[in-house]
């Protein structure tokens, strides 16, 4: 090969890369202009001209507003729901901490709740015991006194001269007293004599005093008075429950007697009462099952009536039977306005399986029981039970 040769293909082969060079530099220009082009941010893509009409190069520009205005509103809402939920959290974590303190209260009341509860029966129980040692005191303190009833009040009377002489002359009993009064005034709205109480020298003088009474009264002579042995109220209003619920049923032809202060069956057995007098130890220990299921008695009321200084208040429901008649007993009992007053009384008479149910409760209201049962009988009320307070 010739040197002409060799220098033109030289010439072609330095042309050639330098044609190379120059393709590769406009590849590399096009590639990062292109790479600019795509790193621009999407609102300056309004900028480019476009060869659409100018109204919707306006609204695709709204529209990419709009798109950018939603981001930003869901970033801060975004935001806006982490702190939401922080305080949420940190709420939850009070309200923890606040029923746990609650639950401890709440258990610690419960307990303080239990203890009164158990105080107040004791208390109850041991009130009880109480009263009966007042009533055995108190008649212990009577045993030498009787009561002269309906004897007329005279002007100027002297009852430790006249009396002695009268009972002499009457019953034929030489007696004395200690002392001898009326107990109180003649009232202005009776025209029956003030009861007279007298204390005898000689104890055994009562007995004989009683026995002649009795003596003239089978005997049917008129005495111008009548003599008792004086006694407690609670004793004497006792006995005279006893005496009405003996009358009641032997009215019914049931053959009953007296013994030792209860009642005797014919079988040998001694009578209990259908419906026991609700002590508040025996109030306090009905369990709120029984309470819930106490709540579906019906009851009628009637407003509270003033008089005297004191408040009476009746409640009353239809019963057929003893268990409805205990369980109104019971229903009345726990309610807090009746379990605060002096004294409940209950009356109660109905009709079961062919027998006649009926007594009464004075709960320290001595003699009201009596006179209410009384009146449903002279009345001809039937299939009732009544609870008056005072």
């Amino acid at each position: 090969m010739g040197p002409g040769i060799k220098s033109n293909n030289l010439r072609k082969n330095s042309e050639k890369s330098s044609q190379q060079s120059a393709a590769k530099t406009q590849t590399q220009t096009q590639t990062k202009t292109n790479s600019r082009q795509l790193a621009k941010p999407v609102h300056t893509l309004t900028q480019v001209p476009l060869n659409d009409p100018p109204e919707v190069n306006v609204t695709v520009s709204r529209s990419l507003k709009n798109l950018q205005n939603n981001f930003k509103e869901m970033r801060d809402n975004q935001q806006g729901l982490n702190e939401n939920l922080k305080h949420v959290g940190e709420q939850a974590e009070c309200n923890y901490d606040d029923i746990s303190t609650l639950k401890t209260e709440n258990i610690n009341l419960r307990r303080e709740l239990e203890l009164l509860r158990s105080v107040v029966i004791r208390m109850d129980r041991r009130m009880s015991i109480m009263d009966n040692e007042i009533t055995d005191l108190r008649s212990r303190s009577m045993r030498d006194n009787i009561l002269i009833h309906n004897f007329k009040y005279t002007p100027n009377e002297d009852l430790a001269a006249s009396k002695p002489a009268l009972i002499k002359q009457t019953l034929g009993v030489d007696v004395s007293f200690v002392r001898i009064h009326r107990n109180g005034v003649l009232h202005k709205k009776s025209d029956r004599p003030v009861t007279i109480t007298a204390k005898l020298t000689d104890r055994n003088k009562k007995d004989e005093i009683l026995n002649a009474q009795k003596s003239k009264k089978i005997a049917r002579v008129s005495l111008p008075f009548y003599i008792t042995p004086q006694q407690p109220p609670a004793l004497v209003s006792a006995r005279n429950k006893l005496f009405d619920k003996s009358d009641s049923l032997k009215k019914q032809n049931i053959s009953v007697k007296i013994s030792r202060n209860s009642i005797v069956l014919p079988n040998g057995s001694k009578y209990s009462e259908e419906v026991p007098l609700l002590s508040n130890a025996a109030v306090l220990k009905i369990d709120q099952t029984e309470s819930d299921q106490l709540d579906d008695i019906v009851t009628m009321n009637t407003e509270p009536i003033q008089k005297n200084g004191s408040e009476f208040y009746a409640t009353g429901t239809k019963v057929g039977s003893v268990n409805q008649a205990q369980n109104f007993y019971k229903k009345v009992c726990i309610d807090p306005y009746v379990a605060s007053v002096d004294s409940r009384i209950l009356i109660y008479r109905f009709m079961e399986q062919g027998k006649l149910i009926e007594n009464y409760h004075d709960d320290g209201e001595h003699g009201a029981g009596r006179r209410l049962l009384k009146y449903m009988r002279e009345n001809q009320i039937m299939d009732v039970a009544i609870v008056v307070t005072r």
